[in-house]
């Protein structure tokens, strides 16, 4: 058994569609990469797709969504919603629908449930969030306590990223910076995030003031795990258990409500 990839183009937004063989359900992850809003792509997470296409029975779309600085804010916002709508426009119901993302693609997925809810969409069934970027103003705490530990990221890549995704614009506005939206109301959301991380902070703010605003989070702190280790399958052995955790989550928040 293999995955298989296609290419959908919605309209000039190119999804890949990533399926393992053993997959038949008509549910589905809508997937955001990261990079800090300005880099990479989809293709660096296929290996990751593909083990979460067989682990929780779902296709996962990758978004390549516009990146800055040619397209700054809210670019990627607005490609996020036309993905999901194209999802939806395919059959898919929202409650057989999970967003998920890792670094700025969190954030991403963060700010669509916010989009989805302030426009009035259904939300999906559960997000998750990988090492997620909620916070463009770098307020957490873990931006200095955990800048010389982190491997992957400092506080001076993410200031050059932010400004060149803001293009001048307010970081704390909720599309861009998620931890200051109104939380209320959204989809279930789970986090994995490392506990050296520059972006810790933003995991743990978030997912208590999710809470605190009446809804459902769930955080997993992995110790000296590396930002966004989940890439790194097959050879770091963490990322098969978090794929694996967050596969069962997708199968318990699909289940039909009783």
């Amino acid at each position: 058994l293999g995955v298989q990839v296609e290419t959908i183009d919605l309209d000039g937004l190119c999804l890949e569609k990533v399926v393992h063989d053993a997959c038949t359900s008509q549910q589905a992850v809508l997937y955001f990469h990261g990079g800090g809003y300005v880099l990479a792509g989809s293709a660096g997470h296929i290996a990751l797709a593909g083990r979460l296409s067989e682990l929780a029975g779902v296709a996962v779309y990758l978004v390549d969504y516009r990146l800055a600085p040619e397209h700054p804010f809210p670019a990627a916002v607005d490609d996020a919603l036309k993905a999901y709508q194209g999802l939806l426009d395919r059959g898919y119901e929202a409650s057989n629908l999970i967003l998920a993302g890792d670094s700025a693609g969190g954030g991403l997925a963060a700010a669509t449930l916010l989009n989805l809810k302030n426009l009035g969409y259904a939300q999906p069934a559960a997000a998750l969030l990988l090492s997620p970027w909620l916070d463009l103003s770098l307020s957490g705490d873990s931006m200095t306590r955990n800048d010389d530990q982190d491997v992957m990221l400092s506080t001076a890549v993410l200031t050059a990223w932010a400004n060149a995704y803001l293009d001048g614009r307010d970081p704390l506005a909720p599309l861009a910076s998620p931890i200051y939206g109104d939380l209320a109301g959204l989809a279930p959301i789970l986090v994995h995030v490392g506990s050296t991380e520059v972006l810790r902070s933003d995991a743990e703010d978030f997912v208590d003031r999710v809470i605190e605003q009446g809804g459902s989070a769930v955080l997993k702190v992995w110790d000296d795990l590396p930002h966004v280790f989940q890439v790194l399958l097959g050879r770091v052995p963490e990322a098969e258990d978090s794929i694996a955790l967050l596969a069962q989550y997708c199968i318990q928040q699909l289940k039909p409500k009783t």
